[in-house]
């Protein structure tokens, strides 16, 4: 395994680590006993990522404990899967060779897996790679009877540790964060999810991607009349409120993958869709416009 990847060796340690914290916890009903657990065995020994996941997702020994005690049958069915996440490392370094070849300007960021408090699957800074465990490794058979419809539907779409992984890579790549279009979050988002599809080398298969393979023509007819808006519940981050959440993504993805097909340099091709400047809505309209997408419907 590459020293790029060294940080992966902490995965399993945290893991058991949280696993030590979390049965202490159950070992008494003294609230305060409790917190004190979870900060000396847990939230102390916490590694680089660890901290960084705690700063971004606000998380504290409260909130910890709070969740260990509410949802038990989760925690006891997510346990085992968490622990085989060193298992995907092959799988991940596989990608990481991938994306070298794909994209020469790679720089290889950290990759950290993290026990949170269900309220992140996973997040980045521009070096960093932070997932959060119990909901990456989470799928259809864990137990979600004490969680939200959110949690639900998440799980059932998850696809796999390897293809999160990989679609937070491809955005530790992107030159820009700051989002000011609807197109140009859309095209964000998107683009990690074709970038990984060539780099895992097999079609994606989430819920919208299937959704919006069906219903791609309607998609685009309405979304074409908001592209250079600012309000994006209607397309993105929506996985509470929609029926069919996060069409922006797949709207950004069959953008992406037209530039893509429509251009003879492939690596030219995935360079200009990673740097693409999203918050730039002049630079993100150029780029549908030089895709050919919108005359695939006339």
């Amino acid at each position: 395994m590459g020293n790029h990847f060294q940080s992966l060796k902490f995965t399993l340690r945290i893991l058991l680590i949280i696993g030590i914290a979390y049965d202490s916890v159950l070992t008494t009903k003294d609230s305060l006993k409790q917190v004190q657990f979870i900060q000396t065995l847990y939230i102390d020994k916490a590694t680089d990522g660890l901290k960084k996941f705690i700063q971004l997702k606000d998380l504290y020994t409260e909130k910890y404990r709070s969740d260990i005690l509410k949802y038990p049958a989760f925690w006891n069915s997510i346990r085992p899967k968490t622990l085989q996440i060193n298992l995907q490392a092959l799988a991940i370094e596989k990608v990481i060779t991938r994306f070298k070849k794909l994209y020469p300007e790679y720089k290889q960021p950290s990759i950290y897996f993290s026990i949170g408090c269900l309220n992140s699957g996973g997040t980045t800074t521009s070096d960093e790679i932070l997932i959060g465990t119990e909901i990456a490794a989470a799928d259809s058979t864990v137990n979600v009877s004490e969680l939200s419809s959110w949690h639900k539907s998440v799980f059932k779409a998850n696809q796999n540790v390897v293809y999160l992984v990989t679609h937070e890579m491809v955005h530790t790549q992107q030159k820009t964060k700051d989002d000011k279009n609807l197109l140009g979050i859309c095209l964000k988002e998107g683009s990690a999810d074709f970038v990984a599809e060539l780099l895992l080398q097999q079609p994606l298969v989430s819920p919208y991607i299937i959704y919006g393979n069906t219903n791609e023509r309607s998609l685009w007819e309405k979304f074409q009349k908001e592209t250079n808006g600012t309000n994006y519940k209607d397309w993105v981050y929506n996985g509470t409120s929609v029926e069919h959440a996060d069409l922006g993504y797949f709207m950004g993805y069959a953008i992406c993958k037209t530039y893509y097909i429509n251009t003879s340099d492939k690596k030219q091709a995935i360079k200009d869709i990673i740097t693409l400047n999203y918050a730039d809505s002049s630079a993100t309209t150029n780029f549908l416009t030089m895709s050919n997408y919108p005359n695939k419907w006339q």
